[in-house]
């Protein structure tokens, strides 16, 4: 479609994101995607989206694209575009005195067709050195020219030339920031080098590869997919891969729909000896580890293993473990009693057990003798912005925190940035299956050698996010002193909530039923997802909104996932009504009333935060706000640009509750779950109930996920290596120890 710009609405300097208005007369522009404005002038004006668009008059453009729904409404979203500058004098000297041109002011543009005619644009291109004789230009400035030139050149090629591989422009963007005016040639003869830029999975360039009949047995091909694969592993919670698997992985990958295999062992073998030498990977035994992973996981086993075999002065706290539960009017079981004297004993300690066993109460008594007895700095954290929040709450140690904020890792880079040691000589995490292997070498890179350590947590829930299985790994090596604590105290001796988690650990299905624990069958997923809407209504209407949750497995693909029931519950839950403000972001309309989830760490809200939209409305400058109030009162201000960072929360995914509580649970329940019926998956979301809990669907996809147990399951040895450091330092010691008394 033909078309010329008339004005911008938003541009992002950082990596070019446009928003704009564009004329034309092309009568196919849908009705619903006219500009109002300009159609009241009998012009045909529409919003396009994109990166790089041109926002000058001064010459056409030739625009495709698809016609999507956007936050201004109908909107163009633009694959490609063409420059059609006019070879006149007002089509070149407005085009280059444009802005799309840097460093070319009116003056400068007039001067340069003055000297070169209608030829102009060939001089750029093809002589740009002949720009030299213009006064005003110098060779630095020659350097931009043509370097904008020829990016605005490049850019249109790569995009025509990715066009059928469905590249946005935003990853050719990203692409140009790679391998800049080198781009073009790069992908039509080495194409396998985009897997060194980010947002290119190898089966896109390997399509493309494939479809330029590049050798299909080419290193740079092998080596981006044992990147992809052990990649793909980590994603799956697994630090490596065994070599046979890895071999077997990526020979099936390469070779994919060839009738004869055009990779062999032999090939990847020497692929693999390369990637070694160049410390790209790790073999270990049989075990292949991408090399940032092999060394967190070593050198955190290497410290921890340092750690607990570092001599510590017990303290005797019997006198202050007896006040402590007078004062804060606790009662202790003897085995909440062992746990306190175990972390006074230890240089780190773990406390673990369901939720409601009193793991905070014991942390409590702790920090009350830590106070009493050691008079020493104290720091609580936790995996999560909520998690931190609870433990605030809990304790009274309001200056809980993110593990992120406690230790620098800001900025969505985890790496060299605002890097900081924990100064503390108490310090306690709480949640700590939701700890990954980097989390974990960052935190215990960062302790003083003579801090005590405390981890709590849940072994029975779900694992990290990312790659390893850290909580049960300590738990496991068994060098690290473990309290289990078993005796639930949160929903009450009669609750059926705690009972059921304890049979589901134990593979049972005989599952107590009761009001507190309801199973609901429905033969299929959207019979599941129309009564899982029901009962939320009506929970609702009990108890109020911020009492009742609904926890899926999956967020998208079924009726019965996050995105669809957030979508259908929205005019349910909360319908427009006059008055009542609202903003369309997208597919997603946001109203006062509505309860909302953070989806991104900021300085003032966390990843998992939930909050209720409290106003919509525009500022003095015609700005559109919202206003959300948070937990503690914390009230935070969105621009329309930032409510990508939060999202509808009727209904949220298991793994972000975690670290949470609610009074009534709603968790749907179906075979579409297929991948992820497994018990610490039902577990968890069980156990974020205080009251009610309401299974909803088909029983015998509960039955599956009960039988289903792939906890323990992810490829790390990291209790094997502290058990290795471990021995290794205390057979050091030993031959130490018998070399001085030789000498004596």
């Amino acid at each position: 479609m033909r078309c010329r710009y008339v004005n911008k609405i938003f541009l992002s300097e950082e990596n070019g994101f446009t928003v704009a208005v564009y004329s034309t007369s092309d009568e196919s522009v849908p009705l619903s995607a006219r500009n109002k404005y300009l159609e009241s002038r009998n012009i045909i004006g529409f919003t396009a989206v994109g990166y790089n668009l041109p926002l000058t008059n001064t010459i056409e453009l030739e625009m495709e694209g698809d016609w999507e729904n956007g936050s201004h409404g109908l909107q163009l979203k633009v694959d490609s575009f063409m420059e059609i500058v006019p070879r006149t004098k007002a089509g070149i000297i407005g085009y280059l005195s444009s802005g799309a041109i840097k460093g070319v002011k009116q003056r400068t543009a007039e001067a340069i067709y003055q000297q070169f005619g209608l030829q102009t644009l060939d001089v750029i291109e093809k002589s740009p050195e002949k720009l030299l004789s213009i006064r005003g230009i110098s060779e630095r400035k020659l350097r931009e020219i043509v370097e904008c030139y020829g990016q605005n050149q490049v850019f249109r090629e790569l995009m025509t030339f990715l066009a059928p591989y469905k590249v946005t422009p935003k990853k050719v963007n990203m692409i140009l920031k790679t391998f800049h005016e080198e781009s073009v040639r790069i992908i039509q003869n080495r194409p396998y080098m985009l897997c060194a830029v980010k947002g290119f999975g190898f089966l896109t360039v390997d399509a493309i590869g494939r479809q330029l009949c590049m050798t299909l047995n080419d290193p740079m091909r092998i080596s981006g997919c044992i990147s992809y694969i052990l990649h793909e592993a980590m994603k799956e919670g697994h630090l490596y891969l065994t070599q046979e698997t890895l071999m077997d992985k990526t020979l099936t990958l390469l070779n994919k729909d060839l009738t004869v295999p055009a990779v062999i062992e032999q090939d990847v073998s020497r692929v693999l000896y390369q990637l070694v030498m160049q410390q790209s990977i790790v073999v270990d035994h049989e075990k292949v580890y991408i090399f940032q992973q092999y060394e967190e996981e070593r050198l955190t086993a290497l410290m921890i293993a340092k750690r607990i075999q570092t001599a510590r002065q017990p303290f005797p706290i019997e006198n202050e473990l007896e006040q402590a539960q007078q004062v804060l009017g606790i009662t202790l079981s003897e085995r909440q009693k062992q746990a306190v004297r175990m972390v006074f004993e230890s240089p780190l300690s773990i406390i673990t057990g369901g939720p409601g066993t009193g793991k905070t109460t014991v942390l409590k008594v702790i920090l009350y003798i830590h106070g009493l007895k050691c008079k020493t700095s104290v720091q609580l954290m936790a995996p999560t912005g909520r998690a931190a929040r609870r433990m605030a709450e809990s304790t009274g140690k309001e200056d809980a925190s993110t593990m992120h904020m406690a230790l620098g890792l800001l900025g969505g880079s985890d790496y060299n940035l605002g890097f900081q040691y924990l100064e503390a000589e108490f310090l306690n995490i709480d949640e700590v299956s939701m700890v990954d292997m980097h989390l974990a070498y960052e935190f215990f890179s960062r302790v003083k050698d003579s801090a005590r350590v405390l981890l709590l947590g849940d072994v029975d829930q779900l694992p990290s996010v990312g790659a390893g299985d850290v909580f049960r790994q300590l738990i496991g090596c068994g060098l690290i002193p473990v309290t289990v604590l078993d005796m639930v105290y949160r929903q009450g001796a009669s609750s059926n909530i705690p009972v059921n988690a304890n049979l589901i650990q134990q593979n049972r299905t005989n599952l107590f039923m009761g009001e507190d624990f309801i199973f609901v069958p429905c033969d299929g997923t959207e019979p599941t997802a129309e009564m899982v809407k029901k009962l939320y209504l009506e929970e609702v209407q009990k108890y109020g909104l911020e009492q009742v949750q609904i926890l899926t497995s999956y967020r998208v693909k079924t009726a019965a996932g996050v995105v669809e029931l957030n979508r259908t519950l929205e005019d349910l839950i909360n319908p427009p009504a006059a008055g009542k403000n609202e903003l369309a972001i997208g597919k997603d309309v946001f109203r006062v009333g509505d309860k909302i989830l953070q989806n991104k760490n900021t300085d003032l809200v966390s990843n998992g935060d939930m909050g209720i939209i409290q106003d919509i409305y525009e500022d003095s400058d015609e700005n559109q706000k919202v206003q959300i109030l948070f937990s503690e009162n914390r009230v935070v201000r969105y621009e329309r640009e930032q409510m990508e960072m939060v999202e509808h929360a009727n209904a949220i995914t298991i793994h972000k509750s975690q670290g949470s509580e609610y009074p009534v649970v709603i968790i749907p329940c179906v075979k579409a779950f297929y991948t992820m019926l497994k018990r610490n998956i039902l577990y968890t979301a069980i156990t974020r109930a205080k009251c009610k809990v309401y299974l909803v669907g088909d029983w015998n996809a509960v039955c599956q996920c009960i039988h289903t147990d792939d906890s323990g399951k992810r490829n790390t040895v990291l209790g094997q290596r502290i058990q290795r450091y471990y021995n290794a330092e205390q057979r050091q010691k030993a031959e130490e120890m018998e070399q001085m008394k030789l000498a004596v």
